[in-house]
């Protein structure tokens, strides 16, 4: 904590700002080390340019707070029937005029809470400070990443060999929520995304009640937590394991084309090279408008954060980032077929983490 804290304190010295407000809950993990989910009650970490940290965190979390930080960082606690405003106020005394903020992310009313106790200060956004300082991952974050890949190989895989006619989405996604515990994860990092027949087109549909059937298309991404570091995987199948030729088509496009993405990746190439890289294979083919979104996105302390891999990105990739390659075609009334995987960026390359099976059949082991 006293590294990561000593690096944001340099760089708001390096922004001229005099200290951050910081209230999204991966900026407090990664700051503080405090991993916790707010609710509907302010949790609100203080950094000045110099000095100690003050944490403004609600009486049911200050147990939680102070066994997180270790005691290195000072609380000011605040109950349900007072509210925060007093302890915000107490934890900004002396904060400075030029205090940045969390614009995506603080509310309106704790941002005028935070106004109304310091009327002097100016406030700016520092969503791109943290966001630079999150982007490259040490060792100790890649290796929880790691680790949280090899759960989501096991589970994509194990959810595969269950995809049979007659059991429906939600059947699915309940065992796969409960299998990502079970292999050792902290907890889903979403909503499993289970989607089978024409709906597989939908990039993000919710599971629901609707049955596998013989000949369906199947997609499953999911993803999960271990020490607050997520990883993401997508997989296709086709419910039975026989694919006909057109999905065998459009199943090989995408392969090649998250082939051709990985390959792009590597230290120094922007981030667009990569989209590009894959986007082109799809669109050769003839299949360009079915590629609705973004070749993939940064993994971290969230499952969508920076470097996004978009063609107008052309941020370069720097060694230690962690992001997906997860290339699509989708096709209204017939289905969608995604490859997803989580790839470190390395100084020639790409070091691949996610390691499940791919091929259209079910159960797994069977190339398409």
């Amino acid at each position: 904590m006293n590294d990561r804290s000593s690096r944001v304190q340099a760089a708001i010295e390096e922004a001229q700002l005099d200290a951050l407000l910081l209230a999204a809950p991966p900026n407090l993990a990664y700051v503080c080390g405090f991993h916790v989910n707010p609710h509907e009650r302010l949790v609100a970490l203080v950094v000045p340019r110099s000095g100690g940290l003050r944490l403004v965190c609600p009486s049911l979390e200050e147990e939680a707070a102070r066994t997180a930080t270790g005691g290195q960082v000072e609380l000011f606690v605040w109950r349900d029937e007072d509210g925060p405003a007093d302890a915000l106020a107490r934890a900004l005394a002396g904060a400075g005029e030029r205090v940045g903020i969390e614009k995506r992310y603080l509310s309106v009313a704790n941002a005028e809470l935070a106004a109304a106790a310091t009327s002097a200060a100016a406030y700016s956004g520092c969503d791109a400070l943290l966001a630079r300082l999150r982007v490259v991952k040490s060792e100790d974050e890649i290796a929880s990443i790691r680790k949280a890949a090899a759960i989501v190989d096991r589970v994509v895989e194990h959810i595969g060999t269950l995809a049979e006619a007659g059991v429906t989405e939600g059947e699915l996604a309940a065992e796969c929520s409960i299998r990502l515990r079970a292999e050792g994860g902290d907890a889903a990092a979403f909503e499993p995304l289970i989607l089978t027949g024409a709906r597989s087109a939908l990039p993000h549909g919710q599971p629901g009640s609707a049955p596998l059937a013989d000949g369906d298309l199947l997609i499953v991404d999911l993803g999960v937590t271990v020490n607050g570091y997520s990883a993401d995987i997508t997989r296709t199948f086709v419910v039975g394991g026989s694919p006909d030729e057109r999905q065998r088509e459009v199943f090989e496009l995408v392969h090649a084309a998250k082939r051709a993405g990985i390959e792009a990746v590597r230290a120094g190439a922007p981030a667009s090279t990569v989209d590009d890289a894959a986007r082109s294979v799809i669109a050769e083919a003839g299949y360009g408008p079915n590629f609705i979104h973004r070749t993939g996105h940064g993994l971290g302390l969230e499952t969508h954060e920076p470097p996004y891999v978009t063609a107008t990105n052309d941020e370069p990739f720097e060694p230690g980032m962690v992001l997906t390659v997860e290339p699509g075609i989708y096709i209204t009334g017939w289905g969608g077929i995604r490859i997803e995987d989580d790839v470190v960026v390395r100084e020639h390359g790409a070091e691949v983490l996610t390691q499940a099976a791919i091929g259209l059949q079910t159960p797994l082991g069977v190339d398409a």
